[in-house]
Parts: structure tokens; C-alpha cells; sequence
């Protein structure tokens, strides 16, 4: 098993869009886009399907980003964009996965979001608070309001003001 992975370690990048492309061409409604540096390694990529590109169009209005997933062997943070339906289940509307948090990532993350939801930026996002992505949102997502997740909040706040609070 391990031979396996040492033998496709440099093209396990070129097989996941392979497998996004085969997505695609069997089923237009899939989108995937991404970015490739001059070696080969996967810089960005974005993914939603047909049911996800349907949830956002139902249930767009607002959206749930987290950028705190990063526990993958390439050491890329995974970014699921959420929100909720009308039995209050949650619902995806995307993923992807960036190699860094920098604003500039986040900026072609949400143009590219945009693009797979037809151009409809989302009245309410709710993410963690890393300053990038704040400066991303004001510039992609001008009109939306932008507040951060109170669990984010919550678990930070002994650190931020104390155990007085506590």
C-alpha cells in the first residue's frame, strides 16, 4: 500500500482533476475549476456538484464558510461552504481545498464560487476570522454582510479577555 502512494505521490494532483474532469463530462452541471503551479501541485481547487449548485439556488441567502479544516497529509485547508434548508438539515453548496490563506486565495476562491452559483453572491456569509478572508468578502462579496461564527467566538474568548469572564 505504501509502495502505491510513493509511486503516484507526483501525480496524485493530475488524478484528482482527472476525476473532477470525468465529473464534468458526465454531468455538465458539475463545476470544478482549479490552479496548478509550474511543478505540477495543486494550488487551489473548487467543486459542487448538481445538487449542491441546487441547494445554493434554494438556500444561498446565507452561507456558513470555514476555513479550519487543514489536516490532510498535503497539508492544503479544506473550505466547505454550507448553509441550511428548510428542515434546518444542513446542506453543502461547495468545497475546495487552498494551499495557503492568503487574501489573494481567498479572492479567486470567491470569484470562483460565483461563478459556479451563476454570478449570485450570498446576502449573509458567516466564516472564522482570519483577516484575509474579511478583506476577500469586502472586495467579492461587497453587498453581503459578513459576520463571524459565535462557536469561533466562543472557544476564544478565555484566551481573548481572561478567566475573569469565565
Amino acid at each position: 500500500h505504501s509502495a502505491l502512494r510513493v509511486l503516484i505521490k507526483s501525480s496524485d494532483a493530475q488524478m484528482f482533476v482527472d476525476q473532477l474532469s470525468r465529473k464534468s463530462l458526465a454531468n455538465p452541471c458539475f463545476y470544478f475549476d482549479y490552479v496548478m503551479d509550474d511543478q505540477g501541485r495543486l494550488v487551489h481547487v473548487f467543486w459542487a456538484d448538481a445538487t449542491c449548485r441546487k441547494n445554493y439556488a434554494h438556500f444561498g441567502e446565507l452561507v456558513s464558510f470555514d476555513s479550519t479544516y487543514n489536516t490532510n497529509e498535503y497539508g492544503m485547508i479544506f473550505t466547505p461552504f454550507t448553509g441550511v434548508n428548510h428542515h434546518k438539515n444542513s446542506v453543502l453548496f461547495g468545497a475546495a481545498m487552498l494551499s495557503n490563506e492568503k487574501t489573494e486565495s481567498y479572492i479567486w476562491l470567491f470569484h470562483t464560487f460565483l461563478k459556479a452559483m451563476g454570478g449570485v453572491a450570498p446576502k449573509l456569509i458567516i466564516t472564522d476570522e482570519p483577516a484575509s478572508i474579511k478583506l476577500a468578502i469586502q472586495d467579492v462579496f461587497n453587498t453581503t454582510v459578513h459576520r463571524l461564527c459565535m462557536w469561533h467566538i466562543l472557544m476564544k474568548i478565555v484566551d481573548k479577555v481572561g478567566p475573569t469572564l469565565k
